[in-house]
């Protein structure tokens, strides 16, 4: 008998929302004189590399087998202990979100970049401060002049 493991549901739950999109991509306009392949070519390719990744995940979990329980179940405060460094992204995402209006672009990501590269490299030494504030601080600016200069599109 096949139990439901986190491979498989993630696999099954990616192939749905894939199928769901895939019939709301026949809803981009189609392509104009000017347009070769139309609006829609680029998402359904994405949409494309996704599900065959998905698949390959839910065809390793299926020749793979159940994993075996090494680690006792937790209570939900240590799962949630566990996981602090998942929600605090999602808080700061949410301030980030919350302060790209007020701040502009450059202020608000370079902020965002900063505190979850802190999060997410750990802080602990002056070597990874110095990674966090060289990637933000070259990272920031670089996509802005990509997107406004190169692909004139304009940031808030």
């Amino acid at each position: 008998m096949l139990t439901l493991t986190k491979d498989r549901t993630l696999a099954l739950a990616l192939l749905l929302i894939i199928s769901v999109m895939w019939v709301e991509s026949g809803n981009i306009r189609p392509p104009t004189s000017w347009q070769p392949y139309g609006s829609a070519l680029f998402p359904r390719i994405l949409l494309v590399v996704i599900g065959l990744l998905s698949l390959l995940i839910l065809a390793r979990s299926l020749l793979s087998g159940a994993p075996a329980r090494t680690q006792p179940r937790r209570s939900f405060t240590e799962w949630l202990a566990h996981n602090r460094t998942v929600f605090s992204l999602f808080a700061l995402f949410g301030l980030y979100a919350a302060l790209l209006p007020v701040l502009g672009y450059i202020v608000a990501t370079l902020a965002f970049l900063i505190g979850s590269l802190g999060l997410l490299l750990g802080i602990d030494s002056r070597r990874k401060w110095f990674i966090n504030l060289a990637v933000s601080c070259t990272l920031v600016p670089l996509v802005y002049a990509i997107f406004r200069f190169g692909l004139n599109v304009w940031l808030p």
